[in-house]
């Protein structure tokens, strides 16, 4: 979480999870303008009320509706947590295929264990 949507703040994640060679489309926000030194790729569209970004809208609303839905009272304190939690539930609802692929690659690729191997402390 931020605690305003100025340059100041967003500058550390630009920094952190984007690549300065990324295509970036933003709106019109004027916290973003200074970013353009540092990202030159980035560039600014109205938001014309949503509709030239649509599916960031439809995400918000999920969030939303999913949080009023879940927890019946939401603390600023453990908004991080509750954000985690969506996208922990969102991500195994929506790839459950890669996560069985990782394990069995896992598994193939791990160092089988023997009985023999194991040594106990028997005293």
């Amino acid at each position: 979480m931020i605690e305003d949507f100025s340059c100041k703040s967003l500058t550390p994640i630009f920094e952190t999870h984007i690549n300065p060679s990324a295509y970036i489309v933003t709106d019109k926000w004027s916290g973003y303008q200074p970013l353009k030194s540092k990202f030159p790729k980035l560039t600014s569209q109205l938001s014309n009320n949503g509709n030239n970004y649509k599916v960031l809208h439809f995400k918000i609303r999920n969030f939303n509706n999913w949080l009023r839905g879940v927890h019946s009272y939401c603390s600023k304190r453990h908004m991080n947590q509750y954000i985690n939690e969506h996208f922990y539930r969102f991500n195994r609802l929506n790839f459950r295929e890669t996560v069985l692929e990782k394990l069995l690659i896992r598994m193939c690729e791990a160092q089988p264990i023997t009985y023999k191997s194991i040594k106990y402390n028997v005293t």
